[in-house]
């Protein structure tokens, strides 16, 4: 089955903005990648601060360092109204990435289109356990 033009777009656009949020990540562009959560979410007066958000990003990259995108993708969800999504479009990107020691991480996050943009859902950083280095996989 064909992708229609509109979801091929979509994907595509979520896909830039995934990987522009990685790019403000390694940076360590804290306003840049705060601003990428959804708004309905980071608005709440429960929700993470900049200053918290900021903390958890500088220990996270300090933890795992640089990290090298290495692939995105992305499951959209248009056109399926969801209460748990206001309604709004919804979409999964998955990140590979690895670490300068050859550490790979996959992170999977829920993506909502607010307007034209899309915003991540996730409000934290936590450092995940390394599937595997570059060399393991060398070696089978």
């Amino acid at each position: 089955m064909a992708m229609s033009t509109r979801t091929a777009k979509g994907q595509a656009a979520l896909e830039r903005r995934i990987r522009s949020f990685y790019k403000h990540l390694n940076q360590q562009n804290v306003a840049a990648c705060y601003q990428m959560i959804d708004p309905q979410v980071r608005d709440r007066p429960d929700s993470v601060t900049l200053y918290q958000y900021g903390s958890a990003l500088h220990e996270f990259m300090d933890r795992v360092g640089a990290l090298k995108l290495l692939a995105v993708h992305v499951t959209l969800h248009v056109d399926e109204p969801s209460r748990l999504y206001q309604g709004r479009d919804f979409a999964i990107g998955k990140a590979m990435l690895a670490d300068s020691d050859g550490n790979q991480y996959v992170f999977q996050e829920r993506w909502v289109r607010q307007g034209r943009g899309w915003y991540t859902r996730s409000t934290g950083f936590v450092t995940p356990a390394p599937l595997a280095t570059l060399s393991d996989q060398e070696a089978h």
